[in-house]
């Protein structure tokens, strides 16, 4: 029963072209954020920061350079999800998500020593 309202939401929101575009372009913003997040937390690690998700922490040692594939691979997955179904719920909880990660980027620079 969930799993055909689910599709019922997905569908009707593909439909509605204003839902769309700004799905469009919220996963534009989630995959540039996702980039930039991904180049602050190298320049933060760079100046002596650590990593503060663990999860990460041991991708980083367990992958060394390549942990940044799947640290990408969930923006984009995330970018996907928003385009696949750009309800309003979805748009609203992708554009918190996209600040969140922009207040990280903000965060891991100031850390690395740069001024804001």
């Amino acid at each position: 029963m969930r799993l055909d309202l689910a599709r019922r939401i997905a569908r009707t929101s593909r439909n509605d072209h204003r839902l769309r575009r700004w799905g469009r372009v919220l996963a534009f913003t989630m995959v540039i954020v996702g980039g930039l997040d991904l180049v602050s937390t190298n320049v933060a690690l760079a100046a002596g920061q650590i990593e503060g998700n663990p999860l990460l922490r041991s991708m980083q040692l367990d992958l060394g350079s390549w942990w940044s594939l799947p640290k990408m691979a969930f923006h984009l997955a995330l970018a996907y999800l928003v385009l696949w179904i750009p309800s309003k719920r979805m748009l609203a909880t992708g554009a918190v998500v996209s600040v969140a990660y922009v207040l990280l980027v903000a965060n891991n620079l100031y850390l690395a020593g740069w001024s804001i």
